[in-house]
Order: C-alpha cells, then sequence, then structure tokens
C-alpha cells in the first residue's frame, strides 16, 4: 500500500449527511463535511495488514461536503483514509468488484 495512506476500507455506504463542524477559534467560520458510515466489508491498515471490519463496526468517516451529492446510501465503494487520520476520506471511488 502506498506510504501516503492510512486505512484502506471497501463497504456499502449505510448513511451519508452533511455535518456541520462548529469553528474552534474566534474569526473562523464553521463548515460543513460529508460524514459516511459503512457496513464494511474488507479492511487494511497501514501496513498491508487485513483487520476484522467487526472492530471497525460504527465509525464514521469525514470528507469535503462535495460527497454528498455524489454518492448515495447502497453505493459500494472504496475509503482510503489519510496516514494522519484513520477517519479523514484521502480518496472515495466506486470499489471494484471482489
Amino acid at each position: 500500500m502506498a506510504a501516503d495512506a492510512g486505512l484502506r476500507v471497501v463497504g456499502t455506504i449505510r448513511t451519508i449527511e452533511l455535518h456541520t463542524l462548529a469553528a474552534k477559534f474566534q474569526n473562523v467560520a464553521t463548515r460543513q463535511v460529508a460524514k459516511i458510515e459503512l457496513d464494511i466489508e474488507r479492511a487494511i491498515d497501514e501496513e498491508g495488514e487485513e483487520l476484522d471490519p467487526g472492530n471497525l463496526a460504527g465509525l464514521h468517516f469525514q470528507g469535503p461536503a462535495e460527497l454528498v451529492p455524489r454518492f448515495s446510501c447502497g453505493d459500494r465503494v472504496q475509503i482510503v483514509t489519510s496516514p494522519e487520520s484513520s477517519l479523514q476520506i484521502s480518496s472515495i471511488r466506486p470499489a471494484p468488484l471482489s
């Protein structure tokens, strides 16, 4: 797996919604992000090791708000997260057939 990747997960979108993040500092505007929950079928960690998908149940991945109109509940996707945060989406695309 690429050195600049965190988790790599494949699953079906259970929920996708806009979520507003409150500003932590004065004079910084709030912003909206996409919050995605998956039914995870397969997960691989930063070292390329398989993870038990059951241990990742209930995680919500976060990405740009523009993802909400592009994806829907029921879509099967592959998400790669950033190495700094295993919940921040670096890339998302329709999942290949297994």
